[in-house]
């Protein structure tokens, strides 16, 4: 007879009988919580408020809290939490726990702000509920609440604020608390070094996060595939191909996720027929995902930007004229805008959707968020060296894409754009997609015998102008 079966049979007893002990119903509690039988729990809180049994501690109340906290049983927890007459913090821990599975994070935040005295646990279990559900930006704030509160940030803290810190690709922070890990000697942990290399290869660092792989003695398939998926986003298909191939001779079996970006790095290199060696027909399925063939639709910058100098978040719009400093940001953009046509830059007003005259071309795209706010990066740090990093939630448009080479170039400022697709590393007028982006877009542009404009050729035959959509989006940039 299997213990459920036996269970259900107690509990039938008891129903029988009348009235039970402490005793009994202890046991029949203990019995329930370790067969994870909910349906039978509930049985044992009906048959303890049809006879009025008030338990004399928590133990009782707690197990049968926990069970339905872990069955995701949202209405019959909160009806016996907030008939407890004694609450202890595994009584308060169990409704965090059950908040932040069920996405619930502003009940989460109303038990947490109520627990009379808070342990590792209710703040581990909140710093992940937050962090899990979209609020990375309150899982942080938790943080430097347990820290001030005295209380030591284990593993599996430190494993939610990094992957905290990813959410809002906030290299610096994460950076402090890699310190963190460093000085307090976890980085040993398979868990921690996973959240350091996603956090590193997500921020455009892949060199870091591949330092951090190399030097990892226990390696999951987690791992792997953080790194694989990680020269990915970076463009560096050649360099995930080859891991994977390192990951094959390691014994490690690869996993859907391991095939998905192995199989996105080849379309990404342009290795359609060693693609087909090795995944046959899965070829053509993840070419559509990725939209290869949609290669020429392109997105304008009509955006919201924030730039964050100093700590100090600053918000633009394109053509912004709302931000304190917009008169010197315009001044600072002409004037780099005008180094830049010096080394033989041209604005690409061909990307302007709407049938303007050619100078209200020029000011549309010339004044893209995007180029507002890296103006406004290199007059607040003009003599910096680290990058300027710009997170964008779309695809940036062929005339950013060539602004940012020449920045990087005449700036002598590296700059890093992270868009939808992937991150573009400039650096001295190079971008390390190896102007995929650019040439995907102008394959098909010739110039007229006249030399006077270009036209586009799609399928072989002359068009006259290429339109190309505006969506909205946000991204930001740290400098």
């Amino acid at each position: 007879m299997n213990s459920k079966l036996k269970l259900r049979q107690a509990i039938d007893t008891l129903y029988t009988n009348g009235p039970a002990s402490h005793e009994c119903y202890t046991r029949l509690a203990l019995e329930c919580f370790r067969a994870s039988d909910v349906d039978q729990a509930k049985r044992l809180k009906s048959h303890m408020d049809l006879h009025l049994f008030k338990p004399k501690d928590t133990f009782i109340h707690n197990r049968l809290l926990n069970l339905y906290a872990k069955s995701g049983e949202i209405s019959h927890a909160r009806k016996l939490f907030d008939e407890m007459t004694q609450r202890d913090n595994f009584s308060w821990n169990a409704m965090l726990s059950l908040y932040a599975k069920s996405g619930l994070v502003e009940d989460l935040r109303v038990i947490f702000d109520n627990i009379p005295s808070r342990d590792s646990v209710s703040y581990n279990t909140v710093i992940s509920g937050f962090a899990g559900n979209g609020r990375a930006g309150q899982a942080l704030g938790v943080f430097l609440r347990m820290q001030k509160e005295g209380l030591k940030p284990t593993e599996y803290t430190h494993v939610s604020v990094l992957n905290a810190c990813t959410q809002l690709l906030d290299l610096r922070r994460g950076k402090q608390i890699h310190g963190r890990i460093i000085i307090c000697n976890l980085g040993g942990n398979v868990f921690v070094c996973n959240a350091l290399t996603d956090l590193y290869a997500r921020c455009g660092e892949i060199d870091q996060a591949r330092k951090l792989f190399d030097r990892m003695v226990i390696r999951n398939v987690v791992t792997w595939n953080l790194m694989i998926s990680g020269y990915l986003k970076n463009r560096q298909p050649e360099k995930c191909i080859d891991l994977f191939h390192e990951m094959q001779v390691s014994n490690l079996k690869p996993d859907q996720v391991t095939v998905s970006s192995v199989l996105g790095a080849y379309i990404q290199g342009g290795y359609i027929d060693e693609a087909r060696k090795v995944f046959g027909e899965a070829v053509h399925g993840k070419a559509f995902l990725m939209g290869v063939n949609d290669d020429l639709l392109v997105s304008s910058a009509l955006v919201d930007i924030w730039i964050e100098i100093d700590n100090e978040v600053h918000k633009f719009v394109a053509d912004d004229r709302t931000h304190p400093d917009a008169k010197i940001i315009h001044v600072q953009l002409n004037r780099l805008i005008r180094k830049l046509k010096e080394a033989g830059f041209s604005p690409n007003t061909n990307l302007v959707l709407h049938d303007f005259g050619e100078d209200e071309k020029l000011e549309s795209i010339n004044y893209h968020s995007e180029k507002l706010a890296l103006a406004y990066g290199l007059i607040k740090k003009p003599y910096g060296v680290t990058p300027i990093r710009i997170i964008k939630n779309i695809r940036t448009c062929a005339d950013c894409h060539m602004f940012m080479k020449f920045v990087s170039n005449i700036a002598r400022r590296p700059v890093i754009l992270r868009d939808s697709n992937r991150f573009h590393h400039f650096v001295e007028g190079k971008c390390s997609c190896k102007d995929y982006w650019d040439n995907a877009f102008t394959q098909g542009y010739s110039k007229k015998a006249d030399g006077t404009r270009l036209n586009v050729l799609i399928d072989g035959k002359e068009c006259e102008e290429l339109k190309v959509g505006f969506y909205s989006s946000n991204f930001y940039v740290r400098s």
